[in-house]
């Protein structure tokens, strides 16, 4: 990836890649836990609220790839202001792509009570694939899936392809202590 600084406010095209890879469309809504604990009803993308900004219930209407895309980009660009308001630096793009994404999945009150913002902000960057790391957990117990997707936005982070990311987490990434290097 070019090495372009982020502007602040557009949604960097890694981020959008990202989120549509890992969450996959659904038409329909879903539990995204699989009725576990802990889940949350959406639809498309991952949003989880509608095009009225009502949360989306096991009764909300099905929508269409189009308006799962308009969906997406509305909470990416969210996701992008709680970036740019709280990281006090410049930022790549690729650097913001994995926090837009990091942000979407986890909401802009993770990103900013993390040890991994305070890190950034001192200026140290090289911490963030680490500190990503520690984001796994769902009702208290670590995720496979979000192992996956915290290294691939982990990778992103230092400049890897986004599409390249992804799929290596899926493929190198088979149990909770993996956590290949980035090369």
């Amino acid at each position: 990836m070019a090495a372009q600084t982020w502007d602040g406010v557009t949604v960097p095209d890694a981020a959008t890649v990202v989120v549509k890879r890992l969450e996959g469309f659904q038409a329909k809504p879903y539990d995204d836990n699989g009725a576990q604990p802990g889940g949350t009803w959406t639809i498309g993308y991952g949003s989880i609220r509608d095009a009225s900004n009502q949360p989306i219930t096991p009764s909300s209407p099905a929508i269409t790839e189009a308006q799962a895309v308009d969906l997406l980009l509305r909470d990416m660009l969210g996701a992008a202001k709680d970036v740019r308001l709280r990281v006090q630096g410049a930022l790549l793009e690729y650097e913001a792509a994995a926090l837009i994404s990091w942000t979407y999945n986890l909401g802009g009150g993770a990103l900013a009570s993390s040890t991994m913002l305070r890190k950034i902000n001192a200026g140290d960057k090289a911490a963030v694939p680490s500190e990503m790391r520690k984001w796994i957990n769902q009702e208290g117990k670590p995720v496979l899936g979000l192992l996956r997707r915290r290294w691939a936005e982990a990778a992103i982070f230092i400049g890897m392809d986004p599409t390249n990311a992804v799929v290596r987490a899926w493929r190198e990434i088979d149990t909770l202590t993996d956590w290949p290097p980035f090369s």
